[in-house]
């Protein structure tokens, strides 16, 4: 029967776990950059915005970028006939 080295597979382990953090951290230091970015030009178009004339004005729906994660089950209402499907705007004026 072949031997087993467990102290090389756990020490494989530990430098695959290592990778993955690794990757992990990098992702969300771009997802971070990326938030940053994109609060930025919201704040940019708001100013934007604020400096057209009122006559060219117009009412603009943006979504937010929501944070947290999609349910992934819905009840729904009894008196519900549009469903589950809601989406969150912000509305400028």
């Amino acid at each position: 029967m072949a031997e087993i080295n467990i102290q090389e597979d756990l020490n494989a382990v530990n430098d695959q776990i290592t990778k993955m953090v690794e990757e992990l951290n990098r992702i969300s230091t771009a997802r971070d950059q990326m938030i940053q970015q994109i609060q930025n030009m919201n704040g940019v178009a708001m100013y934007l915005r604020g400096k057209l004339p009122p006559e060219k004005q117009q009412e603009q729906v943006v979504e937010e970028v929501v944070e947290e994660a999609p349910t992934a089950a819905k009840k729904k209402s009894k008196g519900s006939e549009e469903g589950d499907d809601i989406t969150r705007t912000v509305e400028y004026p």
